[in-house]
């Protein structure tokens, strides 16, 4: 195993206003998973060819204090990851004032032209299974 910490920023003011943020690039079984945390704004350049050969892919999709849906997707197409996993978004429970006002998963996923992905519990990954184009997971 193989983890990689590349230091990017909470906000698009480059921390000036939430700070700092990791992305952790995670080399494992020959899968390259890529978790951009609480990534605050679109990646320069150098930043996504650090990210080179990304297999599965955890977004946060939900703005707010993270990157929006469009923002996301604009990554994700500068990314080309195998599997898109998105994460901090709208749910039932999560408090407002704590997380801000998020947008629902369906949000991103509309942005993403994928509106009828189904929840799964649990999702299996294996080097030789990845898919040939690219697969959004929903997580329940």
């Amino acid at each position: 195993v193989s983890v990689i910490g590349i230091s990017v920023f909470h906000d698009q003011t480059q921390g000036k206003d939430r700070g700092k943020n990791t992305i952790y690039h995670i080399e494992m079984d020959g899968l390259h998973l890529v978790h951009l945390g609480d990534l605050g704004h679109v990646l320069s350049a150098a930043q996504i060819e650090m990210l080179d050969g990304v297999d599965v892919l955890f977004i946060p999709v939900g703005g707010s204090v993270t990157i929006t849906p469009a923002q996301a997707a604009e990554v994700i197409a500068e990314i080309e990851p195998s599997i898109v996993i998105p994460m901090h978004y709208a749910r039932p429970g999560l408090n407002p004032k704590v997380f801000g006002e998020l947008s629902p998963v369906s949000a991103f996923l509309k942005e993403m032209g994928k509106e009828e992905i189904a929840v799964q519990p649990k999702l299996t990954i294996t080097k030789e299974k990845l898919p040939t184009e690219m697969q959004i997971v929903v997580l329940e």
